[in-house]
């Protein structure tokens, strides 16, 4: 088989299947960005709550320092992890805010589920820096 014989059958197998892909993916909205922006933002309630319950200890003095320091990047890994879901939420607002056609009361929710993911966002970082302290202090006492 020549090469032009060739070229020809791979450009329309290319076509084909570039023509049977658009119609299967279809291109996220505004609105569909907005509502997955909501939906994360009602779940960080759920990891912040965690981040704090992580950082709680009832009697500090029922363990030595070395078992305080080898849960440190136990707390680390629970502020990281707290801090996923409003960050998630706040890109996803993002977008929707970005998003076209241009809508001004998605734009008015966009930029306020953004400014709220970025509050929960701070909130986690800042207890989950604590925890991580509060720990770290409780390991040099032995």
């Amino acid at each position: 088989m020549s090469l032009a014989v060739r070229n020809r059958y791979w450009i329309r197998w290319t076509t084909q299947a570039r023509g049977f892909m658009t119609g299967m993916v279809k291109r996220w909205s505004g609105n569909v960005w907005l509502g997955w922006a909501l939906l994360l933002l009602c779940l960080t309630l759920v990891s912040t709550f965690l981040a704090v319950v992580s950082g709680f200890v009832h009697d500090p003095n029922d363990n030595p320092g070395s078992y305080y320091h080898d849960k440190i990047p136990e707390r680390q890994w629970a502020m990281a992890l707290s801090m996923l879901l409003p960050t998630m939420s706040a890109a996803a607002a993002g977008v929707s805010i970005f998003a076209r056609p241009r809508a001004l009361t998605r734009i008015a929710a966009g930029v306020t589920v953004l400014l709220l993911a970025i509050a929960a966002s701070w909130f986690c970082w800042a207890v989950g820096i604590d925890t991580i302290e509060h720990f770290e202090r409780l390991a040099r006492y032995e």
